[in-house]
């Protein structure tokens, strides 16, 4: 049965659905760069009327690490950037005690004293997960602020300023597999005190919803004087969403989800991001909202027993043959119309 939609917008409000560029992915992972086998996490940040399109990428050598895109804010379409020349930004660390010697992902940017605070996911062979913090004055050059996490034990950073109180946000497994969104705040962006953390947002755990099980890699905008959040919702794993859900607040701390969730999909099987999809990044421009993201999928057309077999691997498993028959690229959708 086909659902009327504008039945959906009489009885349960407005109805927001973004729609994927039509010559995804934008970005593809490309031979001889970092980025050869997986182009992923895509952060906005508006600079010194630049838009910057922060990344991760892994190459060859299976680190993960830190590049960045740009275009000018006149020139901007939301599909063509500039790639810096000097890609890697934000690299591994060379020191055997330090928290990010294996892998950087997951950028996430805010200016601050007309300082560019990029906070990432550190990984380390010997230790756990943090949180990281590198600054740049010009947006390209960074100087990581230590070798220590800033927040150890949280990864997929987000964060917002308000009331000139830094809030970082982050993600944090409840269970051994389910994870929920927590938050502590900064004066200064730099010192935080995982004493006064505080749990922000949960999966729904309505059954058949698609962020019943867990959420993943919140991003927030803010319009006017509320705050958007975008997430990725999982049925059935920790951290390999489906589809991306919408909630918003006035304060940070209290969301209300959008009743017509979810507002983006993966894609069909077969296609680029049949697999999972991450970090949905708004950016309103005129009247169109954009959001980039991460997707992972095989891409072949289902004509063969192989290509058949990975993807049902890629849709139904935990991410099932990433990096070796699936892979991560950044894609865009764009919705007109209000948010909720």
């Amino acid at each position: 049965m086909s659902i009327n939609k504008d039945v959906l917008l009489t009885c349960k409000g407005q109805y927001i659905m973004f729609k994927p560029y039509k010559d995804n992915p934008i970005i593809s992972r490309t031979n001889n760069t970092f980025y050869s086998k997986h182009v992923a996490n895509p952060d906005i940040l508006l600079f010194k009327n630049k838009l910057f399109l922060y990344f991760r990428g892994q190459g060859e050598t299976c680190h993960d690490q830190i590049g960045v895109f740009y275009t000018s804010k006149e020139t901007f379409d939301g599909v063509t950037w500039l790639q810096y020349e000097n890609n890697p930004i934000i690299k591994i660390s060379s020191k055997e005690d330090a928290f990010d010697n294996r892998h950087i992902l997951d950028p996430a940017t805010v200016v601050m004293d007309n300082k560019v605070y990029l906070y990432y996911s550190g990984h380390s062979y010997h230790q756990k997960a943090g949180i990281g913090l590198a600054i740049s004055e010009d947006g390209f050059s960074f100087n990581k602020y230590s070798n220590k996490p800033i927040i150890e034990n949280a990864i997929a950073p987000e964060v917002v300023i308000k009331d000139n109180i830094v809030y970082l946000f982050y993600q944090k497994k409840v269970k051994k597999d389910v994870f929920s969104f927590f938050c502590c705040t900064s004066t200064d962006g730099l010192t935080f005190n995982i004493s006064d953390e505080f749990l922000v947002f949960t999966p729904s755990n309505i059954k058949e919803t698609f962020d019943s099980y867990s959420i993943s890699t919140m991003r927030i905008l803010k319009e006017n004087d509320t705050y958007y959040m975008t997430y990725g919702g999982c049925e059935k794993f920790a951290d390999y969403p489906i589809a991306f859900g919408l909630a918003k607040s006035s304060d940070l701390i209290n969301w209300k989800r959008y009743e017509n969730n979810p507002i983006y999909k993966r894609g069909k099987a077969s296609t680029w991001d049949e697999g999972a999809i991450w970090f949905g990044t708004l950016y309103k421009h005129k009247n169109t909202y954009y959001m980039w993201y991460e997707g992972t999928g095989v891409g072949n057309p289902l004509i063969t027993n192989k290509a058949l077999s990975d993807s049902k691997l890629c849709r139904n498993t935990d991410y099932g043959g990433y990096a070796t028959s699936s892979f991560s690229q950044i894609g865009l959708a764009t919705y007109n119309g209000k948010l909720f």
